[in-house]
């Protein structure tokens, strides 16, 4: 087995090769801009109609960095440009309300010494100058101003950023004169979006040992090792059971996943799989999408949830079809979804498209079903494997699984004691495939498995060993 200094090296390793290529940690911040009030609370304000995503969220991340206390604010559209897996990992201590949480004005500015907008359009502009607060950025940023608080915007929406003003027809340019005159009365101050954020160099990489201030961006468990050993002695909460399984105990049987996936299953096996479900108190059913609607209406008024796959069993399609397929399967009633990575990509070292992947299926459950990442580990190098656990973390997944039953092989203890160290200890492991006996299974809870698949449910229950596969 691997020791645990090997398995935290190898994490720490990986950790910063993604983190180094997903966040650009050598980008520095820019020097170019300091603002006068020094940054005790801070807030960002962020719409959603134009701009370079990417560009902001670097923005954020330096701006929030510094502060002593971040709030970023989305207006109305902002959550689609936005989204919070992202916006967790480029300002991961900063508090995140959106414009339907309803967020007070006047509380919010209280404790804010600056006020950051870097997605100023002409129409907000004109608004502010004209002290017109009928959306909550033009609000925040005429209020803060009226307080005397330092409000400073990105300038790149307004036609004068990227035209010079002679070259405007003199009726317009008299208008833009107007409005930018209006926003340096109230005290705005407009630069290029690039230089927004003042300070230093901030890195999402563990500074452990570089006498810098670590970012605690949840990320890296270098520096939570105790915690990390602490999850080992955890318990299983679920074992993934095939159809026609009887379990006695009633207790043991709230922690198991009912499961059929084989391309073959008819609509009578599903029925079976939902009336044993609900008749033995099983925690779920897990079956294939097209199934999912009558498993849904077969336990409806039973604590029985539904669980069903996504991209499975290859994990090879788009991260739009994978968002739909979430999506369609949530309406049907599944309030579970366990989804395939994208194997070649992150094979590919595209970790872009791995967590756009991973996201996509996050973004479409949210606040509706809990998302379980298969990594199919017999298919992965070490490293890869702890790429695709923090690439699932960072996309906002709940879990992290072993494999789908349908590769070469499946769990094992040396693969969850890893996955286990690279998560941390607020994030679920499901050890699945090849468990077959109580021994086995004993051990993967044992190196940091939250969660047993195994269709030999019986046998592992009862300490017996079972010729089943999973």
């Amino acid at each position: 087995m691997v020791q645990d200094t090997d398995i935290e090296s190898l994490v720490k390793k990986v950790t910063e090769q993604v983190m180094k290529r997903m966040e650009a940690p050598e980008k520095a911040c820019p020097e170019s801009f300091a603002p006068s009030t020094p940054p005790g609370g801070v807030l960002v304000v962020l719409a959603g109609d134009r701009g370079d995503v990417d560009a902001v969220l670097d923005q954020v991340r330096c701006i929030c960095a510094e502060a002593s206390d971040a709030t970023i604010v989305l207006a109305n559209g902002a959550e689609a440009l936005f989204p919070s897996s992202r916006l967790s990992v480029a300002a991961p201590g900063a508090t995140i309300l959106t414009e339907s949480d309803g967020p007070d004005v006047l509380n919010l500015l209280k404790g804010a010494s600056v006020v950051f907008i870097p997605l100023l359009d002409l129409a907000s502009a004109s608004k502010i100058a004209d002290t017109v607060t009928d959306t909550l950025p033009v609000k925040l940023a005429v209020f803060a101003a009226l307080q005397g608080k330092t409000v400073v915007a990105a300038r790149d929406g307004i036609p004068s950023a990227c035209i010079p003003l002679e070259q405007v027809p003199d009726g317009a340019r008299k208008r833009l004169e107007g409005m930018l005159d209006g926003l340096e009365e109230l005290g705005l101050t407009l630069v290029d979006l690039a230089d927004i954020a003042g300070g230093k160099k901030v890195s999402l990489v563990c500074a452990q040992g570089k006498g810098e201030e670590c970012l605690a961006c949840g990320l890296c468990v270098i520096n939570n090792a105790d915690s990390v050993r602490g999850i080992l002695a955890a318990g299983a909460d679920r074992i993934g059971a095939a159809a026609g399984t009887r379990i006695e105990d009633k207790e043991i049987a709230k922690t198991i996943d009912h499961t059929l996936l084989k391309p073959d299953a008819t609509t009578e096996q599903i029925r079976k799989l939902c009336e044993e479900a609900v008749q033995y108190g099983f925690a779920s059913v897990c079956i294939n999408p097209t199934n999912v609607k009558q498993a849904a209406d077969l336990v409806k008024g039973s604590n029985v949830k539904v669980t069903t796959v996504i991209g499975f069993p290859l994990g090879a399609t788009t991260p739009t079809t994978k968002g739909i397929e979430t999506r369609d399967a949530i309406a049907n009633g599944a309030n579970e979804i366990d989804m395939v990575i994208n194997v070649g990509a992150l094979k590919s070292g595209d970790d872009d498209l791995v967590r756009r992947d991973i996201e996509a299926v996050v973004e479409a459950a949210q606040g509706q079903a809990i998302v379980k990442v298969i990594l199919e580990t017999a298919l992965l190098s070490k490293d890869e494997k702890v790429r695709g656990c923090l690439l699932a973390k960072m996309a906002g997944a709940d879990f992290v699984k072993t494999s789908t039953g349908f590769g070469p092989s499946g769990a094992t203890v040396e693969d969850i004691a890893l996955m286990r160290t690279t998560v941390g200890p607020d994030m679920g492991i499901k050890a699945s495939g090849g468990i077959r006996d109580t021994e086995t299974a004993k051990a993967m809870i044992a190196a940091g498995a939250t969660r047993i698949g195994a269709s030999a449910s019986v046998a592992i229950t009862k300490g017996a060993e079972s010729g089943e596969g999973n």
